[in-house]
């Protein structure tokens, strides 16, 4: 598994916790605006080299 497959893969949970967040339970909200961001950074940051 690649860092970019983990990250869509966060991304995608994250979007599922999101609902569920609304829908039902106010911490898994919480829990997918995180994991969103989590794997933006990863995203961003995937293909950087120390010192770039």
């Amino acid at each position: 598994m690649t860092v970019r497959t983990f990250a869509f893969a966060l991304l995608l949970l994250g979007f599922v916790f999101v609902i569920v967040g609304v829908l039902k339970a106010h911490p898994a909200l919480f829990v997918g605006i995180v994991l969103i961001v989590l794997s933006g950074i990863l995203l961003w940051t995937r293909n950087r080299r120390p010192g770039e």
